[in-house]
């Protein structure tokens, strides 16, 4: 009985102490790097949404050439997949959410809008015109003023186009772009984190449980109860290490699963 309650007494201490603390320290890491990430993501969002709808009403301006060079076909298609972009913001009423792509799809439509650049500067001669009947000029004037107040003061022309694209990559999309993916190898990271904590939190509460229908066995008890203390030495060496070696740790262990996984498969086949 004198084991039993001792056991007892420890472990509604870890459980109510301990691993209450780790969650709660999880959570707030987990809040502290979503605010960094919107103080990054909420002023970007609002470009990226100007520029979809700038590329919308270039679409509607651009006259291509008879038929059309090689260039300018995988121009048309890049300004066509921003313009579609462009359409839903412009029927949404509002701009894109901070959530609304990932890290690996905002990396490619980055890319898609720089090649708008590259195949631009492809073209020697540029065959493409402008439309001299341009409708919405306050519109566009509005987009532009979001993405950069600069490009008020230009002449509208096809090198515009490129120019908005060449300078949104580089300026606009490239200082985050290392930032957007941390984010996300943080938030699983804290993801994780908090199943492994209440996986060793629900081994506790089994335990309790046994003791309150009356097991008492004193090797299970102190047998079970050095598990449980060095769960929580594992939780709380979980927040002691930096962070960003855990990622990397965990990023190597997963490689070598997958090679291990994929080495088995082939020696079966």
């Amino acid at each position: 009985m004198e084991v039993s309650q001792i056991a007892l007494t420890i472990l509604t201490s870890i459980i109510t102490g301990g691993f209450v603390l780790v969650f709660v320290e999880i959570g707030n890491r987990k809040n502290r790097e979503n605010d960094r990430h919107d103080q990054i993501m909420y002023p970007f969002m609002p470009k990226l949404s100007a520029y979809f709808r700038f590329m919308n009403w270039c679409r509607n301006n651009i006259i291509y050439s008879k038929p059309p060079t090689g260039y300018e076909k995988e121009i048309k298609l890049l300004i066509d997949e921003m313009a579609m972009y462009g359409g839903i913001a412009i029927t949404s009423g509002g701009d894109y959410g901070i959530n609304y792509f990932s890290a690996e799809k905002l990396n490619h439509i980055a890319l898609d809008i720089n090649n708008i650049w590259y195949w631009y500067d492809k073209m020697n001669p540029c065959k493409m015109t402008w439309n001299t009947n341009m409708h919405n000029r306050e519109f566009v004037a509005k987009e532009l003023r979001e993405i950069n107040p600069i490009y008020l003061q230009q002449k509208k022309d096809i090198d515009m186009i490129a120019k908005v694209s060449g300078d949104f990559y580089v300026d606009v999309y490239q200082p985050i772009e290392v930032m957007t993916y941390n984010h996300e190898a943080y938030q699983e990271h804290y993801a994780l984190q908090t199943k492994i904590i209440a996986a060793f939190a629900c081994f506790v509460l089994v335990i309790l449980g046994l003791l309150l229908f009356g097991v008492q066995t004193a090797w299970l008890l102190c047998t079970a109860t050095l598990i449980v203390i060095l769960m929580l030495g594992c939780s709380l060496m979980m927040l002691g290490v930096d962070e960003k070696n855990q990622i990397r740790w965990l990023g190597k262990l997963s490689e070598r699963m997958k090679r291990i996984f994929q080495a088995k498969r082939t020696r079966k086949r």
